[in-house]
């Protein structure tokens, strides 16, 4: 029996629209089953000539929001710290949000973090910013206070460092609070050194006090990529302090900087093109 044009077209329309079924379905069983135990590592090189000789080679490894707790439980968390491990970086920075929620404090949990966050070995330093949730309540802060405290990590608020590598030539680090005081934060720096900056939110990178500083790159994290992106449309919701500047919205700034998706889930254990993520950065002159 002969197709005639319109049973042609029928059988095509039918195969489109099978194939994006099929398409959205698999995307949707990646997005709760697979994604998120999934893990990137980001290798980039940072090269400048104001990255001094003996830095050359110096890593620096950048995670943040493990919101440690519901969905972010046990295995996921051995599989990233075991992945940091491996990579043995000189310098760690944590950009924020070490629990979840307060409903996972308890001393069981605190004593699993100290021993994840010791076990690094950054000869260089480890240091660490804080987050909404770090600050949620007097409790919550006292606990990361004490699990940094007891885990050779820095907390970095409103205040810079030099990295060196047993030299007085180096880089800067400057770590920002949730309500930063700039002067303070960002005094002593020099356009001849490079400077590197983390902060938890990404809007506060929009700041116009920021592009008179002479900042090379800045990270952020906070919003986790919204977990969920759809194509085109972006992120399938709002985050405060991640509305101006984002994974889906980007703006010209004096400076460089990225926006890291995170390595936990919060709200939702879902994540669609936004695959949880370290950064391994490598200093070159």
């Amino acid at each position: 029996m002969e197709i005639t044009n319109l049973q042609k077209k029928l059988i095509i329309l039918l195969s489109i629209l099978v194939g994006i079924m099929v398409s959205i379905t698999f995307s949707l069983y990646r997005a709760i089953y697979v994604n998120p135990n999934n893990l990137n590592v980001i290798y980039q090189t940072l090269q400048d000539e104001a990255i001094p000789t003996n830095l050359n080679d110096v890593s620096i490894l950048y995670f943040t929001d493990l919101e440690f707790g519901e969905f972010q439980n046990q295995e996921r968390t051995e599989n990233l710290f075991n992945t940091i491990y491996d990579l043995a970086p000189d310098v760690v920075i944590f950009g924020g949000d070490l629990y979840d929620s307060s409903d996972q404090i308890n001393d069981e949990n605190n004593q699993l973090l100290i021993n994840y966050l010791s076990k690094i070995d950054a000869p260089l330093g480890k240091f660490a910013v804080l987050g909404e949730k770090d600050q949620l309540d007097e409790t919550m802060l006292n606990t990361v206070n004490n699990i940094y405290s007891n885990s050779q990590f820095e907390i970095l608020s409103d205040i810079n460092v030099k990295i060196g590598n047993q030299s007085t030539a180096s880089i800067r680090l400057i770590g920002l609070s949730s309500q930063p005081n700039f002067e303070q934060a960002l005094s002593n720096l020099s356009s001849d050194e490079y400077n590197l900056l983390v902060s938890h939110y990404p809007d506060t990178l929009v700041n116009e006090t920021l592009a008179s500083y002479p900042i090379s790159l800045a990270l952020a994290g906070h919003s986790h990529g919204t977990q969920v992106t759809y194509p085109i449309i972006g992120g399938y919701r709002s985050i405060e302090n991640a509305t101006q500047l984002n994974r889906s919205i980007s703006k010209n700034l004096s400076f460089d900087y990225i926006i890291s998706s995170g390595v936990g889930c919060t709200n939702v254990n879902v994540r669609l093109l936004s695959t949880p993520e370290i950064y391994y950065f490598n200093l070159h002159h």
